[in-house]
């Protein structure tokens, strides 16, 4: 089951003219994975880190659908494709709070590795979060 983000967008995600920077977007899809798995730890990616792990993107897609401006809120949502064994493949939907009009949409594959940047084993309490959330 999808899980939802609201996330607001403010001055600093956009350019001149108050249109949300499309790089953005990105950070809002890794706002949405560690809202996601707020249930393993309070943010995915400290934990991972404090482990000795790291979670990078090795492929990104997105595609625009709507500007969000400076005072809209972003809902996100998050779901969970695809689960290997130390990979993880997660789509993304971005929509303008207020009204529900698609804004972007995209999907991230992400890898988890040790300190040597060797692939390692997704944690047990990630996969029971993907399984609890029936993605």
């Amino acid at each position: 089951m999808p899980h939802r983000t609201d996330v607001p967008v403010r001055w600093g995600d956009t350019d001149a003219g108050g249109l949300i920077y499309f790089p953005r977007y990105f950070h809002l899809f890794v706002v949405g994975l560690n809202d996601y798995f707020a249930p393993v730890e309070d943010h995915l990616m400290a934990s991972l880190r404090d482990r000795g792990h790291a979670l990078p993107a090795v492929d990104a897609s997105a595609s625009f659908e709507a500007p969000l401006r400076a005072g809209d809120t972003a809902s996100v949502e998050t779901r969970v494709e695809e689960t290997g064994e130390s990979s993880l493949s997660v789509a993304f939907d971005v929509e303008k709070a207020a009204d529900g009009e698609a804004a972007a949409g995209g999907e991230v594959t992400f890898v988890l590795v040790d300190e040597a940047f060797e692939p390692a084993p997704l944690p047990d309490e990630m996969r029971a979060t993907v399984e609890a959330r029936g993605d």
